[in-house]
């Protein structure tokens, strides 16, 4: 652990306003560089602002939170089998003769710069909070918040790197023996007990509902949403799992099911307490209605949201994703196109009457079908899909997203794209000129999406200015629909309590407007988790933690995927369209080893603390 020393940086709280309230004179008191700490724990409003600083260090992978560079667009997405990344920069998405290897230090950063300070400004924050000037009631509050916070510290932690050092008390830097700093890892076990059992006991002392000076504060439904989400970690960890490390890392099996009962008991609690209701204010349009839910329009309001992290432009809390992630041709001017989603993740979405998923393409004679628009191949699709991709046709911003592979002439000819779309590639029929490809992809060259697909889930069509740190569109932590999922996924690991994850799951079809499920298992389950929460973070650790991402693609892994891509063709002699697929997109194909379900510790961390023990599979 990095040396500690008690003191109060400068902060900088204007920056980070809104992460906690919207009442500008939250912090309107004397400059935070001239207080000490002793006039810090006299003043109510000034330890409020300590702790807008502590909120600010929780890492929520939200919408700017790329593993390494920016421009590699390596996020949990793009990293999963939900999508691949359209630039052609990074070794990861291009080169499609080479093979990419999970790499060890994947979405992991330095101890001692990134998991652990954040750790420590709460362990002192609670150390000093035991004598500051506030009423007992207003203490136990403050202190289980602060408890959240650093549970979900230990959270981001765990399910990278399995047990790490428990550090629960503030520490003192010893010049006569700086070796007390240095603690050895917990075991995994301990860690995920740690985080339960810390947000069970919170959730009594924080408030039911805050007034709209606390809206983006943590409530008690927060910290069961932490104890939900970190318990079924926990439990399919110990199930799927296996212990190394004498349970430095892993679960034994035998304590999947105590940590299965937390995970059902604390989302049956926020689903009981009739505080969230699945958002459902447009239910005659089931696609815009499940859109809205992530729009900027809703901005979180829609009573399903638990937790959310908010943004503000006049604050300078924009965020990048609408000028990173616009189709090719509503991105204002570079960048854009940024996350992809693959054939596979847009056939993983069945149709309204409950059947396969899979694009019918062909007639029954093994003729291409032909299509007047090529949305029109889409029809009767879950609706959660045109809510949460933009597809050949969708509609964008009072226009259409335009992608096509190329031309075909009377004859059979294909005239095929070869550039990105701004390129003026045109071909001349009839004297009519035509765009070879369409205004937003087509080629395997440029930027432009290779699958021909675009992310639409929380891409704000309002938005005028499509440029950096723009964007207010809110990131959802926790929603109720992944407490119901949670429940469900639970209940079937429980056993016994089938049919109360059959109806769970059949309320979120019926919100999506999908056939009711007649039977469940687990496997259903996890198809409706990877559907409703699609593109929100979920699926790279669901697939981590289920101990799936070492198996072959053809066997739900991320070995040797690499993302295919869906062709559509413009025929000049009927202005119709027809489609092939590609498994050969221009992207490395993937291994992910059985090493990588946990992350390398950093080498600066193994030798600033030789108390620590690495990863299986990995040298120091």
């Amino acid at each position: 652990m990095n040396t500690h020393i008690k003191k109060f940086n400068r902060f900088a709280c204007c920056a980070l306003l809104l992460i906690l309230t919207a009442c500008s004179d939250y912090l309107d008191k004397e400059p935070f560089d001239t207080i000490t700490p002793d006039k810090v724990w006299q003043d109510p409003k000034v330890i409020n602002a300590v702790l807008v600083n502590l909120y600010d260090k929780m890492y929520l992978e939200h919408f700017d939170n790329w593993y390494r560079e920016e421009w590699r667009l390596m996020n949990s997405a793009t990293m999963s089998d939900e999508a691949q990344a359209s630039f052609q920069k990074d070794p990861l998405f291009d080169n499609p003769n080479a093979t990419y290897t999970y790499e060890n230090g994947l979405f992991g950063e330095k101890f001692k710069s990134r998991w652990y300070p954040g750790i420590r400004n709460c362990n002192d924050f609670l150390a000093q909070l035991e004598d500051a000037s506030l009423d007992e009631a207003e203490k136990k509050a403050l202190n289980a918040e602060v408890r959240f916070i650093r549970a979900w510290h230990y959270f981001s932690l765990a399910k990278r790197y399995g047990g790490i050092p428990l550090i629960s008390e503030s520490q003192e830097y010893d010049p006569n023996n700086p070796e007390s700093l240095q603690i050895p890892r917990n075991k995994e076990v301990e860690v995920y007990d740690f985080i339960v059992n810390e947000c069970w006991e919170i959730a009594g002392d924080l408030p039911l509902n805050r007034d709209a000076s606390g809206k983006y504060r943590v409530d008690r439904s927060t910290a069961l949403a932490l104890c939900s989400r970190a318990a079924l970690y926990a439990g399919t960890i110990a199930r799927y799992g296996t212990v190394q490390l004498d349970g430095t890392v892993g679960i034994p099996s035998s304590e999947a099911q105590r940590f299965f009962q937390k995970a059902y008991d604390a989302s049956k609690e926020i689903i009981s307490s009739g505080k969230f209701a699945l958002y459902n204010n447009k239910p005659d349009d089931k696609a815009q209605n499940y859109c809205e839910i992530f729009t900027k329009t809703t901005n979180g309001d829609n009573g399903e949201y638990i937790f959310q992290k908010q943004f503000s432009v006049s604050g300078s809390i924009g965020h990048s994703w609408d000028k990173r992630n616009a189709p090719f041709s509503f991105r204002a001017g570079g960048w854009g196109c940024g996350v992809a989603p693959t054939l596979e993740m847009i056939e993983t979405y069945e149709y309204t009457d409950g059947t396969s998923g899979k694009l019918v393409i062909e007639n029954p004679d093994g003729t291409p079908k032909r299509f007047e628009n090529p949305l029109d191949l889409f029809e009767g699709k879950d609706p959660r899909l045109f809510g949460s991709v933009y597809l050949p046709g969708s509609p964008c911003k009072g226009s259409f997203v335009e992608i096509r592979r190329g031309l075909i002439t009377p004859s059979g000819e294909k005239i095929e794209s070869t550039q990105q779309p701004d390129a003026g590639e045109t071909y001349v029929y009839n004297g009519v000129i035509y765009n070879v490809s369409g205004k937003d992809a087509g080629s395997d060259t440029g930027d432009q999406s290779k699958t021909g697909f675009y992310q639409k889930k929380f891409w704000d069509e309002t938005l005028q200015d499509v440029n950096m740190s723009k964007s207010e569109t809110p990131w959802v932590v926790f929603r109720l629909a992944e407490m119901y999922l949670n429940l469900a996924e639970a209940a079937i690991e429980l056993g016994g309590k089938d049919d109360e994850a059959l109806e769970t799951v059949n309320k979120i079809r019926e919100r999506a407007g999908i056939k009711s499920l007649e039977s469940i298992d687990i496997q259903k389950v996890r198809q409706e988790r990877k559907i409703e929460l699609a593109f929100e973070g979920h699926r790279f650790w669901d697939m981590k933690r289920w101990r799936i991402a070492h198996l072959d693609v053809s066997q739900g892994g991320l070995n040797n995927i690499r993302g295919s891509a869906l062709y559509p063709w413009l025929n000049l002699e009927d202005g119709k369209y027809t489609f092939e697929t590609s498994s050969r997109t221009p992207k490395q194909v993937r291994i992910f080893l059985e090493r990588n379900y946990y992350t390398k510790i950093d080498d600066e961390d193994m030798k600033a603390n030789p108390k620590l023990i690495q990863n299986p599979g990995y040298t120091n």
